[in-house]
């Protein structure tokens, strides 16, 4: 993590509604202890019903379901909010995939203000496009090469926000697919 920048990590949570401080990682001088910063965030997860009628999608967002069933379509959504009074520099918002949905889509594209990332490992390493190592045979020999990793096979998902100014809010969204 570069020196000024702060970290947090969006807690797994399968259908639930979270509103709590944001803890940050400390800069360069305290990268060890963990600070509270004054921005907060909320994660929802709710369910995403698509309709088609006359061949024209309709999506109906239902606010944190009771249940969900195999192959429902979630939405992951991060709020946050800087509560400081003041300008608040770098943050890396860092949401898992939730346990038992893989990454379906990403809704909160790239800006000028964040950039996003993902990771295959957990969150130990993040890409634009993370890859894979694979391992076949063509024309009798066996060729190592990097592929495109499956959308199935993402953890995390990472925006890097290059800051906000006191009394911002964002909205940080993803959609994943229930198994």
């Amino acid at each position: 993590m570069s020196p000024g920048c702060r970290s947090f990590v969006v807690p797994e949570v399968i259908l639930k509604r979270i509103v709590a401080p944001l803890l940050l990682l400390a800069t360069a001088a305290a990268q060890t202890s963990t600070v509270q910063q004054n921005v907060k965030f909320t994660l929802n997860q709710d369910l995403v019903r698509q309709t088609v009628t006359d061949g024209k999608t309709t999506e109906t967002i239902v606010e944190n379901p009771k249940t969900v069933l195999p192959g429902d379509l979630l939405r992951e959504q991060v709020t946050l909010v800087n509560t400081s009074g003041r300008r608040v520099g770098q943050l890396l918002v860092n949401v898992p995939v939730p346990k038992g949905t893989e990454f379906a889509a990403l809704t909160t594209a790239n800006t000028d203000r964040w950039k996003v990332q993902y990771s295959i490992d957990g969150g130990k390493a993040y890409s634009v496009a993370p890859t894979r190592t694979v391992t076949v045979t063509e024309n009798g020999r066996t060729v190592t090469r990097q592929v495109a990793a499956p959308l199935s096979a993402y953890t995390n998902v990472r925006w890097t926000v290059t800051g906000m100014n006191p009394d911002e809010s964002l909205k940080l969204s993803f959609r994943v697919k229930v198994k």
